[in-house]
Protein backbone atom coordinates (compact mmCIF):
# COMPACT_ATOMS: atom_id res chain seq x y z
CA UNK A 1 0.00 0.00 0.00
CA UNK A 2 1.50 3.36 -0.76
CA UNK A 3 1.84 5.84 1.52
CA UNK A 4 -0.78 8.92 1.61
CA UNK A 5 -0.52 12.16 -0.39
CA UNK A 6 -0.53 15.41 1.91
CA UNK A 7 -3.11 17.59 0.50
CA UNK A 8 -2.03 21.31 2.41
CA UNK A 9 -4.98 23.09 0.91
CA UNK A 10 -7.95 20.45 2.37
CA UNK A 11 -5.69 20.22 5.51
CA UNK A 12 -6.44 24.04 6.39
CA UNK A 13 -10.12 23.50 5.31
CA UNK A 14 -10.89 20.93 7.82
CA UNK A 15 -8.86 23.01 10.45
CA UNK A 16 -10.69 26.21 9.82
CA UNK A 17 -14.23 24.10 10.41
CA UNK A 18 -12.36 22.78 13.38
CA UNK A 19 -12.17 26.07 14.72
CA UNK A 20 -15.07 27.23 13.35
CA UNK A 21 -16.98 24.04 15.68
CA UNK A 22 -14.35 25.21 18.22
CA UNK A 23 -15.38 28.91 18.27
CA UNK A 24 -19.29 28.12 17.85
CA UNK A 25 -18.87 25.57 21.11
CA UNK A 26 -17.10 28.79 23.16
CA UNK A 27 -20.07 30.91 21.96
CA UNK A 28 -22.97 28.42 22.87
CA UNK A 29 -20.97 27.84 26.51
CA UNK A 30 -21.15 32.04 27.34
CA UNK A 31 -24.75 31.77 26.53
CA UNK A 32 -25.66 29.19 28.30
CA UNK A 33 -23.99 30.15 30.99
CA UNK A 34 -26.31 32.93 31.16
CA UNK A 35 -29.36 31.47 31.24
CA UNK A 36 -31.70 30.58 34.23
CA UNK A 37 -30.54 27.76 36.44
CA UNK A 38 -27.68 26.70 34.09
CA UNK A 39 -24.48 26.50 35.62
CA UNK A 40 -21.04 24.71 34.79
CA UNK A 41 -21.89 21.31 35.79
CA UNK A 42 -24.73 21.46 33.27
CA UNK A 43 -23.03 22.45 30.94
CA UNK A 44 -20.03 19.40 31.39
CA UNK A 45 -22.45 16.93 32.27
CA UNK A 46 -24.96 17.68 28.54
CA UNK A 47 -21.65 18.53 26.70
CA UNK A 48 -20.08 15.15 27.97
CA UNK A 49 -22.49 12.87 27.71
CA UNK A 50 -22.67 13.64 23.82
CA UNK A 51 -19.33 13.11 23.23
CA UNK A 52 -19.75 9.81 25.40
CA UNK A 53 -22.66 8.37 23.08
CA UNK A 54 -21.20 9.49 20.06
CA UNK A 55 -18.15 7.62 20.68
CA UNK A 56 -19.33 4.61 21.91
CA UNK A 57 -21.18 4.22 18.83
CA UNK A 58 -17.94 4.96 16.83
CA UNK A 59 -15.83 2.46 18.68
CA UNK A 60 -18.74 -0.11 18.29
CA UNK A 61 -19.61 0.26 14.68
CA UNK A 62 -15.42 0.17 14.37
CA UNK A 63 -14.93 -2.74 16.71
CA UNK A 64 -12.79 -0.63 18.48
CA UNK A 65 -12.11 -1.67 22.12
CA UNK A 66 -12.32 0.56 24.57
CA UNK A 67 -10.55 -1.43 27.09
CA UNK A 68 -8.28 0.93 29.93
CA UNK A 69 -4.70 -0.47 29.97
CA UNK A 70 -2.88 2.11 32.62
CA UNK A 71 -5.94 3.24 35.08
CA UNK A 72 -3.55 5.19 36.98
CA UNK A 73 -2.40 7.28 33.86
CA UNK A 74 -5.68 7.51 32.45
CA UNK A 75 -7.57 8.44 36.07
CA UNK A 76 -4.97 11.42 36.32
CA UNK A 77 -5.86 12.46 32.56
CA UNK A 78 -9.72 12.73 32.90
CA UNK A 79 -8.94 14.42 36.63
CA UNK A 80 -6.86 17.44 35.47
CA UNK A 81 -9.02 17.72 32.26
CA UNK A 82 -12.08 17.88 33.43
CA UNK A 83 -10.38 20.41 36.55
CA UNK A 84 -9.22 22.32 32.98
CA UNK A 85 -12.43 22.20 31.94
CA UNK A 86 -14.78 23.71 34.99
CA UNK A 87 -12.01 26.30 34.66
CA UNK A 88 -12.70 27.24 31.28
CA UNK A 89 -16.13 27.25 31.12
CA UNK A 90 -16.01 29.02 34.69
CA UNK A 91 -13.86 32.18 33.12
CA UNK A 92 -16.13 31.87 29.68
CA UNK A 93 -18.93 33.43 31.81
CA UNK A 94 -17.44 36.18 33.13
CA UNK A 95 -15.01 37.33 30.67
CA UNK A 96 -14.73 38.25 27.35
CA UNK A 97 -14.10 34.91 24.79
CA UNK A 98 -11.22 36.09 23.21
CA UNK A 99 -9.31 36.95 26.06
CA UNK A 100 -10.55 33.90 27.49
CA UNK A 101 -9.58 31.29 24.51
CA UNK A 102 -5.96 32.99 24.64
CA UNK A 103 -5.24 32.23 28.07
CA UNK A 104 -6.63 29.02 27.44
CA UNK A 105 -4.55 28.62 24.30
CA UNK A 106 -1.05 28.65 27.09
CA UNK A 107 -1.56 25.10 27.24
CA UNK A 108 0.94 24.12 24.25
CA UNK A 109 3.61 26.62 26.38
CA UNK A 110 2.99 24.75 29.91
CA UNK A 111 3.68 21.40 27.94
CA UNK A 112 6.72 22.61 26.67
CA UNK A 113 7.81 24.04 30.38
CA UNK A 114 6.89 21.18 32.08
CA UNK A 115 7.35 17.91 30.17
CA UNK A 116 10.66 17.81 30.88
CA UNK A 117 10.35 17.32 34.32
CA UNK A 118 7.36 15.03 34.62
CA UNK A 119 8.57 12.99 31.28
CA UNK A 120 11.52 13.46 31.27
CA UNK A 121 11.61 15.37 27.92
CA UNK A 122 14.44 17.62 26.81
CA UNK A 123 13.70 21.63 27.16
CA UNK A 124 15.43 23.55 24.52
CA UNK A 125 16.86 27.15 25.39
CA UNK A 126 14.47 28.30 22.67
CA UNK A 127 11.61 26.75 23.66
CA UNK A 128 12.15 28.60 27.28
CA UNK A 129 12.64 31.78 25.32
CA UNK A 130 9.76 31.24 23.83
CA UNK A 131 7.59 30.50 27.26
CA UNK A 132 8.77 34.10 28.61
CA UNK A 133 7.84 35.88 26.01
CA UNK A 134 4.57 33.90 26.50
CA UNK A 135 4.50 34.96 30.06
CA UNK A 136 4.66 39.05 28.80
CA UNK A 137 1.21 38.25 27.01
CA UNK A 138 -0.23 36.53 30.06
CA UNK A 139 0.84 39.24 32.46
CA UNK A 140 -0.80 42.17 30.07
CA UNK A 141 -4.13 40.03 29.79
CA UNK A 142 -4.41 39.36 33.75
CA UNK A 143 -2.76 42.25 35.01
CA UNK A 144 -2.58 45.37 32.44
CA UNK A 145 -2.00 47.16 34.64
CA UNK A 146 0.64 45.90 37.34
CA UNK A 147 -1.46 46.93 39.99
CA UNK A 148 -4.69 44.54 39.68
CA UNK A 149 -5.42 41.11 38.69
CA UNK A 150 -8.76 40.17 37.23
CA UNK A 151 -9.46 36.78 38.99
CA UNK A 152 -11.35 35.63 36.17
CA UNK A 153 -8.43 35.74 33.53
CA UNK A 154 -6.63 33.37 36.33
CA UNK A 155 -9.54 31.05 36.00
CA UNK A 156 -9.02 30.76 32.27
CA UNK A 157 -5.12 30.68 32.54
CA UNK A 158 -5.90 27.80 35.42
CA UNK A 159 -7.72 25.95 32.85
CA UNK A 160 -4.60 26.45 30.39
CA UNK A 161 -2.12 24.71 32.93
CA UNK A 162 -4.20 22.00 34.02
CA UNK A 163 -4.74 21.39 30.31
CA UNK A 164 -1.30 21.13 29.73
CA UNK A 165 -1.14 18.38 31.96
CA UNK A 166 -3.70 16.27 30.59
CA UNK A 167 -1.75 16.53 27.00
CA UNK A 168 1.20 15.06 29.38
CA UNK A 169 -0.99 12.24 30.51
CA UNK A 170 -2.08 11.77 27.05
CA UNK A 171 1.61 11.48 25.58
CA UNK A 172 2.04 8.80 28.16
CA UNK A 173 -1.32 7.06 27.48
CA UNK A 174 -0.47 6.85 23.90
CA UNK A 175 1.81 3.35 24.71
CA UNK A 176 -1.16 1.56 26.10
CA UNK A 177 -4.68 2.79 25.13
CA UNK A 178 -5.78 4.22 21.76
CA UNK A 179 -7.24 7.91 21.59
CA UNK A 180 -10.64 5.90 21.15
CA UNK A 181 -10.35 5.28 24.64
CA UNK A 182 -8.86 8.10 25.86
CA UNK A 183 -11.68 10.64 24.31
CA UNK A 184 -14.50 8.15 25.94
CA UNK A 185 -13.52 7.43 29.46
CA UNK A 186 -12.51 11.16 29.90
CA UNK A 187 -16.50 11.96 28.63
CA UNK A 188 -17.07 9.31 31.13
CA UNK A 189 -15.34 10.73 33.59
CA UNK A 190 -16.54 14.04 33.31
CA UNK A 191 -20.09 12.98 33.45
CA UNK A 192 -19.88 11.00 36.36
CA UNK A 193 -18.29 14.22 37.76
CA UNK A 194 -20.92 16.46 37.18
CA UNK A 195 -24.13 14.51 37.75
CA UNK A 196 -24.77 14.89 40.96
CA UNK A 197 -24.17 18.56 41.19
CA UNK A 198 -26.61 18.73 37.71
CA UNK A 199 -28.84 16.62 38.77
CA UNK A 200 -31.50 18.70 40.40
CA UNK A 201 -31.85 20.98 37.74
CA UNK A 202 -31.59 18.36 34.68
CA UNK A 203 -35.24 17.51 34.33
CA UNK A 204 -36.39 21.47 34.81
CA UNK A 205 -34.61 21.67 31.12
CA UNK A 206 -36.59 23.43 28.47
CA UNK A 207 -35.99 22.15 24.67
CA UNK A 208 -34.24 25.60 23.67
CA UNK A 209 -31.83 25.27 26.11
CA UNK A 210 -31.22 21.43 25.92
CA UNK A 211 -30.71 22.00 22.48
CA UNK A 212 -28.47 24.68 22.70
CA UNK A 213 -26.33 22.41 25.44
CA UNK A 214 -26.28 19.44 23.25
CA UNK A 215 -25.03 22.07 20.67
CA UNK A 216 -21.55 22.17 22.85
CA UNK A 217 -21.21 18.77 22.63
CA UNK A 218 -21.59 18.73 18.86
CA UNK A 219 -19.51 21.46 18.62
CA UNK A 220 -16.65 20.00 20.51
CA UNK A 221 -17.03 16.82 18.92
CA UNK A 222 -16.50 18.99 14.84
CA UNK A 223 -13.87 20.68 16.33
CA UNK A 224 -12.37 16.95 17.32
CA UNK A 225 -12.96 15.67 13.92
CA UNK A 226 -11.96 19.13 11.91
CA UNK A 227 -8.60 18.59 13.54
CA UNK A 228 -8.04 15.18 13.14
CA UNK A 229 -8.33 15.25 9.97
CA UNK A 230 -6.62 18.28 8.99
CA UNK A 231 -3.72 16.34 11.12
CA UNK A 232 -4.45 13.04 8.71
CA UNK A 233 -3.89 15.68 5.63
CA UNK A 234 -1.06 17.74 6.36
CA UNK A 235 2.51 18.08 8.06
CA UNK A 236 1.65 18.49 11.92
CA UNK A 237 3.92 21.23 12.91
CA UNK A 238 2.37 23.43 10.17
CA UNK A 239 -1.41 22.40 10.48
CA UNK A 240 -1.01 22.94 14.26
CA UNK A 241 -0.25 26.99 13.21
CA UNK A 242 -3.66 26.88 12.17
CA UNK A 243 -5.49 25.55 14.93
CA UNK A 244 -4.88 29.29 16.63
CA UNK A 245 -8.22 30.25 14.09
CA UNK A 246 -9.91 29.24 17.69
CA UNK A 247 -8.84 32.37 18.69
CA UNK A 248 -9.63 35.04 16.41
CA UNK A 249 -13.10 33.26 15.97
CA UNK A 250 -13.94 33.53 19.39
CA UNK A 251 -13.06 36.89 19.52
CA UNK A 252 -15.34 37.77 16.52
CA UNK A 253 -18.11 35.77 18.40
CA UNK A 254 -17.35 38.03 21.18
CA UNK A 255 -17.57 41.11 18.93
CA UNK A 256 -20.77 40.82 17.29
CA UNK A 257 -22.84 38.44 19.50
CA UNK A 258 -21.49 39.82 22.78
CA UNK A 259 -21.15 43.34 22.64
CA UNK A 260 -17.17 42.84 23.77
CA UNK A 261 -14.30 45.06 22.60
CA UNK A 262 -10.52 43.09 23.58
CA UNK A 263 -8.33 46.29 25.08
CA UNK A 264 -5.02 47.19 23.55
CA UNK A 265 -3.47 45.22 26.10
CA UNK A 266 -5.40 42.26 25.37
CA UNK A 267 -4.35 42.20 21.84
CA UNK A 268 -1.04 43.00 22.62
CA UNK A 269 -0.79 39.85 25.04
CA UNK A 270 -3.06 37.84 22.52
CA UNK A 271 -0.18 38.58 19.94
CA UNK A 272 2.36 37.47 22.34
CA UNK A 273 1.04 34.51 22.91
CA UNK A 274 -0.41 33.16 19.86
CA UNK A 275 3.07 34.27 18.19
CA UNK A 276 5.20 32.30 20.88
CA UNK A 277 2.51 28.81 20.65
CA UNK A 278 2.77 29.04 16.74
CA UNK A 279 6.34 29.45 17.34
CA UNK A 280 6.56 26.48 19.48
CA UNK A 281 5.06 24.35 17.03
CA UNK A 282 7.90 24.96 14.41
CA UNK A 283 10.43 24.21 16.93
CA UNK A 284 8.81 20.96 18.26
CA UNK A 285 10.41 17.66 16.91
CA UNK A 286 8.33 15.65 14.89
CA UNK A 287 5.48 13.83 16.22
CA UNK A 288 2.08 12.78 16.70
CA UNK A 289 -0.37 15.06 17.31
CA UNK A 290 -1.78 15.21 20.47
CA UNK A 291 -5.31 14.80 21.56
CA UNK A 292 -7.07 17.82 21.81
CA UNK A 293 -10.24 17.05 23.78
CA UNK A 294 -9.29 17.74 26.99
CA UNK A 295 -8.65 22.08 25.94
CA UNK A 296 -12.70 22.44 24.81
Amino acid sequence: MSDPVDTPHVAVLWMIFGSLCFGTMNALVKYTSGLEGIDVWMIILVRSAVIAFAVAGFAASRGISLKINDPKTMFLRCAVGLTAMILYFSSLAKIPLGQAVTLQYTAPLFVALLSGRIIAEKVQPSVIALVITAFTGIVLIVSPNLDSVEPYALLALGSGFFAALAYIHVRELRKTDSATSVVFWFAVFSVAGSTIQAAPDLLSLDLHTFVALVGVGIGAGGGQVGITMAYHKANAAWVSAFSYGTVLIATMYGFFLFDEALSIADWAGGILIVGSGIALIFLAPPAQPLDKSSQH
